[in-house]
C-alpha cells in the first residue's frame, strides 16, 4: 500500500509542479484536483493498520488518482508485477 500511495503523491507532486508554470482556468481545476489528492495522501495513516477507514480511504484515494488521471488525459494503470515492480501511467 505505502508503495502505491507513495507513486500517487509522486506523480501528483511532479504534475502540480508542471501546471503551476502555465495557469489558466483549465489548469486551475486540475491543480485543484491534484491538491485534493495531495492532501488526502498526507492525512493517510500509514503507521496505523488498525485504522477502521483504512479500506475505504484508500478507496477513495484511489478514485481521485483516477479522476485527476483522466483530467489530464493520462492512462491510469498501477500494476506490481510478480518478477518486478512495474508502474505504468
Amino acid at each position: 500500500i505505502n508503495l502505491q500511495i507513495g507513486c500517487y503523491l509522486g506523480f501528483a507532486l511532479t504534475w502540480q509542479c508542471l501546471l503551476q508554470k502555465c495557469r489558466d482556468e483549465k489548469n486551475s481545476k486540475k491543480i485543484r484536483a491534484l491538491d485534493s489528492l495531495i492532501g488526502m495522501i498526507q492525512k493517510f495513516p500509514y503507521e496505523d493498520p488498525m485504522y477502521d477507514k483504512l479500506q475505504e480511504d484508500l478507496e477513495k484515494i484511489r478514485g481521485k488518482f483516477k479522476q485527476v488521471c483522466s483530467m489530464l488525459n493520462i492512462q491510469s494503470d498501477f500494476r506490481i508485477g510478480t518478477e518486478r515492480s512495474s508502474l505504468t501511467f
